[in-house]
């Protein structure tokens, strides 16, 4: 028994330890299963509050938490792709309020949850040169890859070709008077000779003499010989870079070369840019059609053509290789319905007892009805009259339905996007039966279940039922869109029997709607009241006793249903100035030719890279010598040099503040009042305890003590500082007092305002002021109005003694610095006294730090209050 005991013992023991780990475990897995779960909660709050910003970035906490979450990943897509559209429709209406640097900000908030929104990349690029254009600068030109135009479409891509070398900017030519009449020939070489190039002559063309009378005013000399080629029907073709051959424009064929280069495409397909080429260029006498050649496979376009027409067709191409739209349709479909249905009475039998006295039975009933009605009907009257049965009916059903569809589509222009979401319910359209068996015999009737009866095998149709929707949008250049749509709603009723009831709702047409704009492309109300009544015709119509002989119904039935479509333009050409210029394509007869001042640019340019490749790579390059630095001595060798200074020179028991040379804190607009005041505060080693040296930010004046020795102050900057001073500029900033006005009555109140104004970020301020305390009281200090946008509160401490003397500091949120102009404290003050009392800054102890490290120059203006009895 003993051993038994022990061994129960044992045993007790071990199940109580499996016990106690079990119980430990059980939080630790409740907390492993809850990763994220927290952040996902507030995510979905925050979602159906329609804060996508927020919801964004608690969905990113969860997914860090569990990444393999898909909950947390669907939501986490949705609310990104949402958070970007709510900043780019937050970017266009600051724009409109032509705030751009706010818009930019916005835009660049919206590419950052979403880099897929080239939209918005654009609209950052035209913000800048709204803005410059704002500031008066003239905007930065963008190159042909570059978007130059205000629709706020999206930038090209990137092209991997390689671009053509930049002209350089061509040397001023003088204008001049041409005044000529002779041969033509001898007057175009001299015109060449000043340009400096070689002329070469068709001897066809020039076989026999051509007089010329021309006088040009203000033209330059290549100017005049196009002219001159236009005028005689002359074309040059360029033989070297200063070289060129003149003929006649019927001798082009011989004498025009011909070039082949391959265009590649980034989206335009290369059949329709070839059928625009051929349709855009035709073939007439005199200008042979341009070969084409398209290749689907590199998405390229061989052309051969003349030098000219093939700069003409590569910014036709540049002009239609645009990016292809893309946008997503955020359809919304709204329904609630509502049904009613109260049946309330006495029911006396159904619709069969109800016409039939005793027991007759119908005759029509069965296959020998006039037999038994002459034999049925005296044993019926000699029976006893029977009454029918009697129920009471008391039914009361109300039904709310709210159905919310919101389904976001992604389109390409000109391409049909369909989605269809649902589910196929099946329903049995009939019934076939075996070989041999005969359907008219032998089955029994329908029920709800079995409407085709049964003894036979069902047909069943799977019926959709869903959402589908079809759309097909066109992207103009001011982003708004066209778009052709078919939405279709399938809803089912009763889906437990084969024989359902479906609800189908279908639209179709084409709108244009704005982007990022809502429209409404249905609204259908439907109202349906209905009733009824049944029993006794007579006893039933009577008021209160009528309810024992009938039942009355009513069924209300109310559906309201609104369709909305939202367009959001991911992606949309880019149109630029560049596109929409005029450029010449020659005459009917002839193609275009080229310039005589495009020729000479072209040279200018050939020769300037072969003179820049004759420059040595390795040159020995000889800097000149440092210059000499100031490098502070250590600590014993200052202490030196300023015992032996200080046995040299006599005591001196007065110093007296020079302005030379110590470097001064501040330039105020005033001066301290002579008169005696009380011990001042010493603030700037509190300003340097709170901001480190290390955290890039300097204090914008110094600690200047009138009692100290000019001579023996020598204040040590850390190499970081010194490379902060040098390379931020000083900042000029302006506080005023500002009053309502310059009289109060003794117990009136009234509030002062501190004015700011700097173009420096503020990154804290000590500010300290004397009053007389036997005139005025100041009862409470706050923070300004320009902190009003701030998200969160500026942190000020305040210090008032008896004295007259008040200490105040203000210290902005971590990232939120603020500059500009505004009111930065509001003083609530009160007139205890009759008097004068003048409101002025302690000089030596008002200290403005910079967030980007700047030196600030502070101007101050006091004002002065008079208080009468």
């Amino acid at each position: 028994e003993v051993q038994t005991m022990k061994l129960q013992n044992r045993w007790h023991s071990v199940v109580a330890l499996v016990m106690v780990v079990c119980l430990l475990a059980l939080p630790v897995s409740a907390l492993g299963g809850k990763k994220g779960k927290d952040h996902f909660d507030r995510g979905m709050k925050l979602e159906n509050a329609l804060q996508w910003e927020k919801a964004a970035q608690e969905f990113t906490l969860a997914i860090a938490a569990d990444p393999h979450n898909v909950d947390y990943q669907l939501h986490y897509r949705r609310a990104v792709f949402n958070a970007s559209q709510s900043f780019m429709q937050q970017g266009r209406s600051l724009a409109e309020q032509r705030d751009y640097v706010g818009a930019y900000n916005a835009f660049r908030q919206a590419f950052g949850y979403d880099p897929v929104n080239q939209l918005a990349v654009s609209e950052m690029e035209r913000m800048l040169r709204l803005q410059e254009v704002k500031e008066g600068r003239t905007p930065s030109v963008a190159g042909d890859t570059g978007v130059t135009a205000g629709t706020g479409a999206t930038p090209p891509g990137s092209s991997t070709t390689r671009p053509q070398e930049a002209l350089p900017p061509p040397k001023p030519e003088q204008v001049r008077v041409i005044a000529y009449n002779g041969d033509l020939k001898p007057f175009i070489r001299s015109l060449a000779d000043d340009l400096k190039l070689n002329v070469m002559f068709d001897k066809q063309t020039f076989a026999q003499p051509r007089p010329i009378d021309i006088n040009l005013h203000d033209v330059t000399t290549a100017r005049a010989l196009d002219y001159i080629f236009l005028q005689e029907g002359l074309f040059f073709q360029k033989l070297d870079k200063r070289t060129i051959l003149v003929a006649d424009q019927g001798r082009r064929q011989q004498f025009q070369q011909l070039v082949v280069r391959t265009f590649y495409l980034s989206n335009t397909d290369p059949d329709s840019a070839s059928a625009l080429i051929g349709r855009a260029l035709p073939a007439s006498v005199g200008r042979p059609q341009a070969i084409v050649v398209p290749d689907k496979y590199t998405n390229s376009l061989t052309v051969r053509d003349t030098a000219e027409n093939i700069a003409l067709i590569g910014d036709l191409l540049r002009s239609i290789d645009k990016d292809r739209a893309e946008v997503v349709m955020d359809v919304n479909i709204y329904e609630v319905s509502r049904t009613d249905l109260l049946t309330f009475g006495n029911q006396l039998g159904d619709d069969t007892s109800l016409i039939k006295l005793g027991g007759v039975r119908s005759a029509v009933a069965t296959f020998n009805g006039l037999a038994q009605a002459a034999t049925g009907l005296p044993s019926s009257f000699g029976t006893a009259l029977i009454l029918p049965a009697s129920s009471i009916q008391a039914l009361q059903t109300k039904n709310r339905t709210r159905l919310l569809a919101a389904t976001q589509v992604h389109a390409f222009n000109n391409e049909e996007s369909t989605a269809r979401i649902g589910q196929r319910v099946p329903v049995q359209t009939a019934q076939a039966f075996p070989f041999g068996v005969q359907t008219g015999t032998g089955t029994t009737t329908g029920t709800a279940n079995q409407p085709f009866g049964s003894g036979g095998f069902p047909v069943i149709n799977y019926e959709p039922t869903g959402l589908t929707l079809s759309f097909t949008p066109q992207v103009f250049p001011n982003l708004d869109v066209q778009v052709k749509m078919k939405i279709k709603s399938n809803d089912v009723s009763g889906a437990s029997t084969l024989t359902p009831t479906f609800t189908e709702r279908e639209i179709t047409g084409t709108a244009r709607v704005q982007n990022n704009r809502t429209m409404m492309l249905a609204s259908v109300t439907t109202d349906i009241q209905s009733n009824g009544r049944k029993g006794l015709p007579i006893l039933g119509l009577m008021p209160v006793l009528g309810r024992l002989f009938t039942s009355p119904t009513r069924d209300d039935r109310q559906v309201d249903i609104v369709i909305a479509v939202t367009p959001r333009v991911l992606r949309a050409p880019a149109v630029t100035p560049r596109d929409e210029e005029m450029r010449q394509s020659g005459t009917l007869q002839s193609p275009t030719t080229g310039s005589i001042a495009m020729l000479l640019q072209e040279a200018e340019r050939d020769e300037q890279i072969a003179a820049a490749r004759q420059i040595p790579k390795e040159v020995a390059v000889q800097l000149p010598d440092a210059p000499p630095t100031y490098i502070p001595a250590t600590k014993a060798a200052e202490q030196t040099a300023n015992s032996a200074a200080n046995q040299s020179a006599p005591q001196v028991t007065a110093a007296s503040q020079n302005d030379s040379a110590t470097p001064a804190p501040k330039a105020a607009a005033f001066t301290a009042s002579s008169t005696e005041q009380p011990k001042t505060l010493d603030v700037a080693s509190a300003i340097k305890n709170i901001v480190s040296p290390g955290t890039g930010v300097s204090a914008s004046s110094a600690s200047a003590k009138p009692d100290v020795p000019t001579a023996l102050v020598v204040e040590q900057l850390s190499p970081k500082s010194e490379a902060l001073t040098k390379t931020n500029d000083a900042s000029v900033t302006e506080l005023r007092l500002v009053s309502e006005k310059g009289e109060l009555r003794v117990g009136e109140k009234q509030q002062l305002t501190v004015q700011f104004k700097s173009d420096a970020p503020l990154g804290m301020a000590v500010l300290t002021m004397r009053f007389d305390p036997n005139v005025i009281k100041i009862k409470s200090v706050s923070a300004g109005g320009i902190f009003l946008n701030a998200k969160v509160a500026p942190t000020i401490t305040q210090s008032i003694d008896a004295h007259g003397l008040m200490l105040v500091s203000l210290a902005p949120a971590a990232g939120s610095a603020v500059n500009g102009e505004g009111s930065l404290l509001n003083f609530e003050v009160e007139a205890i006294g009759a008097g004068d009392s003048a409101l002025a800054f302690d000089l030596a102890n008002v200290h403005l730090v910079a967030s980007d490290g700047r030196y600030v120059t502070l101007q101050i203006e006091p004002i002065k209050l008079t208080v009468k009895q």
